[in-house]
């Protein structure tokens, strides 16, 4: 994960956020990685399973986006996450190829920001959900207000970091001594797209989940108090509330101080102010990804009773009563 708050710097002085690295040691952070990687893997093929196999899972539309970021989380457990425990062990990026760093690059910081914009859908697609659904019942409007923006949302995920990473207007600089090649492809150094990059595709998706979270808070109490006779309705959406604003929480926690500093930075900050902060709260990103599967998997009722009753994929079998036959 990265901050792209540096392609405002018009000197000849070096960014401090991008050629510094946490200041956590390094085996503390492989052990961390890895002892997060590993079970977050094995809950999100876990629901993976029971979402493609279950129909009615696949098919409830609150699903979708969970369903997508899902994906991403997975992409980057499988293989940023084993291309940082590469360098935590031996202190370099390997192979030292410059399509290790690309790949890197897109995953890294394209990937992550995806999952940003996605979850910023959808905080909102989750408001339209609970307090206008009559737009999800009709087929044309369903595909106006659930699919397509998903599908335009994928789509520029894909085209804008295919293009500014795989290929960019510029010449990238690789760094194989630091984490992620030092994490700074070179269209951040452009003005237009590093500006675009940080606040379209980075801050301004943050603000979104932050401030949907806090209008779904205000709205539900608001409601729930005016409407007594709609208290079964809110019992069944207060599951959507929930799972949205700890998805919500878990994201915002290391998100919202990076996102602030990114802004006091783009404002006039000087660079070197708040570096260490955001070298932190830079590697507690990871830890949204690694944790977001078991917040989907606490409140997807149909898995939570399977792992309840048949003690955690299926190792206990149920014991069966021998048939007596009458002589």
């Amino acid at each position: 994960m990265t901050t792209n708050d540096s392609f405002n710097d018009y000197d000849d002085t070096d960014d401090a956020f991008h050629e510094s690295e946490t200041p956590i040691p390094r085996p503390i952070r492989f052990w961390l990685l890895l002892l997060f990687d590993i079970p977050s893997i094995i809950c999100s093929l876990f629901l993976f399973f029971h979402l493609f196999i279950n129909k009615n899972l696949r098919s409830q539309l609150v699903n979708h986006a969970m369903i997508v970021l899902l994906i991403i989380g997975l992409i980057i457990q499988l293989v940023d996450i084993p291309f940082h425990l590469i360098f935590l062990r031996f202190g370099i990026v390997l192979p030292s190829i410059p399509f290790i760093c690309i790949l890197w690059w897109f995953i890294d910081l394209g990937l992550y920001n995806g999952f940003t914009i996605i979850m910023a859908w959808s905080s909102i697609h989750r408001y339209l959900f609970i307090f206008h659904d009559q737009i999800f019942f009709q087929g044309k409007k369903r595909f106006l207000f659930h699919y397509l923006p998903l599908i335009i949302l994928i789509l520029y995920i894909l085209i804008f970091y295919i293009i500014v990473i795989i290929f960019p207007p510029c010449m990238h600089t690789f760094d194989y001594t630091l984490p992620v090649c030092n994490d700074y492809p070179c269209y951040l150094d452009d003005f237009i797209l590093g500006l675009w990059d940080s606040i379209v595709n980075s801050i301004l998706p943050t603000f979104i989940i932050c401030i949907s979270s806090i209008t779904i808070i205000i709205r539900v109490n608001y409601q729930k108090r005016r409407v007594v006779r709609q208290r079964n309705r809110w019992r069944r959406q207060r599951k959507m509330v929930i799972q949205l604003i700890s998805s919500s929480l878990l994201y915002l926690i290391p998100n919202i101080p990076l996102s602030l500093l990114m802004l006091a930075h783009l404002c006039g900050l000087p660079d070197s102010v708040g570096v260490e902060v955001e070298l932190y709260f830079d590697f507690l990103c990871y830890f949204v990804i690694f944790l977001y599967p078991f917040i989907c998997l606490g409140f997807v009722s149909e898995l939570r009773k399977k792992i309840q009753w048949n003690r955690l994929f299926w190792l206990q079998r149920p014991r069966q009563n021998p048939t007596v036959t009458p002589q």
